[in-house]
C-alpha cells in the first residue's frame, strides 16, 4: 500500500508522516538515495533494513526524471506499506528557464503515477494534513 504525501517546501509533511503514521526517523530516507545505478535499499543492502518512508521525491525526479525515477522505485514499492513525500514544485511564478520548466512538469508526471497508484493521497499545508484520496 502506498500513501503519497504533498505539500509546499517546509509544510510539515515529514512531520507529519511521522505523528499519523507512527514512523520513526530511522524508517525515512532521502529519496535521491535511488539515484544510483544500483539502489542502496533494493534488498537491504548492506545489512540494513529497506526504509519505509522516502521524503523529497522531486530530488530523484531532478536527479533522473520521471520514467527514471518510477522505474528506480518499483521494487521498493512493492515491498510492503510505503510513503512517499514531495514538495510541490508546479505552483508559484513560472521559471523562464526551460530545464527548471521541465522539471516542474517532470515532477508532476511523476506525481500523478503515483496518485494512481496511491491508496492514500493527503496534502499538508502548515503542519494540516487533508485527506484528498
Amino acid at each position: 500500500m502506498l500513501t503519497l504525501v504533498i505539500g509546499g517546501r517546509a509544510q510539515g509533511k515529514t512531520e507529519y508522516l511521522r505523528e499519523q503514521f507512527g514512523l520513526k526517523a530511522s524508517e525515512i530516507a532521502p529519496a535521491a538515495a535511488f539515484a544510483g545505478e544500483e539502489s542502496q535499499f533494493a534488498g537491504g543492502a548492506e545489512g540494513k533494513a529497506s526504509p519505509r518512508a522516502l521524503v523529497h521525491l522531486e530530488e530523484l525526479v531532478r536527479l533522473r526524471g520521471a520514467k527514471e525515477a518510477l522505474a528506480a522505485l518499483e521494487g521498493w514499492l512493492s515491498a510492503g506499506e510505503r510513503y512517499i513525500c514531495c514538495d510541490e514544485v508546479g505552483l508559484g511564478v513560472v521559471p523562464v528557464d526551460f530545464a527548471e520548466r521541465e522539471f516542474r512538469d517532470e515532477v508532476g508526471r511523476t506525481l500523478c503515477a503515483l496518485a494512481k497508484r496511491a491508496e492514500r493521497v493527503c496534502r499538508v499545508i502548515a503542519g494540516i494534513g487533508q485527506r484528498i484520496k
